[in-house]
């Protein structure tokens, strides 16, 4: 376990992102607040016409309940195929691992709501940061991630899967921002916490032997407890 947290707090993208994080926090304190609220305070045409439909349908894309079981069917998936725990537990580690980040910022932080017209922090919302930003990238990124770690799709699918998860990051902030629903900077940030959580989630798994998630597949041959071979076991019942 020290290893695997040395691995984690040393790993180089990691503390970039961190980094990233900090100074994103920072900066939408006070420096980014003029942004904010010429943003915020644009003119929405067709406001009455889209908004509703908008709120049922493009602002659903990057929510859990789209996002999860995209991620749930692609990490059971894999895991049937290659008689492993390892997509299923990655996936699990990651969402949980964002989710605690972004809720734990989110209360500490307390941002006002973009409707009140100020983008103050301590006050009394949760906007900050955005968990659909944060969704967009650590859960789509996880299933860009998994489908590349096991060679499940060829390289220019892969190419356009990435596309896409860019055009669900940037049709996620645009419906945020115009439903006022987030800040600017709230889904900024976000994207940057769902980033971090990513990278480690993908050091987590360099970090964690193969084998260890393996030997657990109940249909693999092996014993639940300690790895060795079933058929093993049989051999001596079936040489009497």
């Amino acid at each position: 376990m020290s290893e695997i947290a040395w691995g984690l707090a040393s790993d180089k993208s990691a503390i970039m992102m961190a980094v990233a994080l900090i100074i994103m926090t920072v900066l939408s304190a006070g420096p980014l607040h003029p942004i904010d609220n010429l943003i915020n305070n644009a003119p929405r045409p067709l406001w009455d016409q889209i908004r509703v439909p908008m709120i049922l349908w493009p602002d659903t894309v990057a929510s859990r309940f789209v996002a999860l079981p995209v991620l749930g069917v692609t990490a059971l998936q894999l895991a049937y195929w290659h008689r492993s725990w390892r997509p299923i537990i990655l996936g699990a580690v990651g969402v949980l691992g964002m989710m605690c980040l972004v809720a734990s910022m989110k209360l500490i932080i307390a941002r006002s709501h973009p409707r009140t017209g100020d983008p103050a922090f301590f006050a009394d919302g949760v906007s900050f940061p955005s968990g659909h930003g944060a969704n967009a990238i650590l859960i789509y990124g996880l299933v860009l991630f998994l489908i590349v770690r096991y060679r499940a799709a060829r390289p220019h699918i892969v190419r356009r899967l990435g596309y896409c998860i860019v055009g669900i990051a940037v049709l996620q902030s645009v419906v945020s921002v115009y439903l006022h629903f987030h800040w600017f900077t709230d889904l900024l940030t976000g994207m940057v916490a769902g980033g971090l959580a990513l990278v480690l989630t993908i050091r987590l798994d360099r970090l964690i032997p193969e084998g260890r998630t393996a030997y657990w597949w109940p249909w693999f041959g092996r014993n639940l407890w300690n790895g060795e071979d079933r058929d093993q076991d049989r051999e001596p019942a079936e040489r009497r």
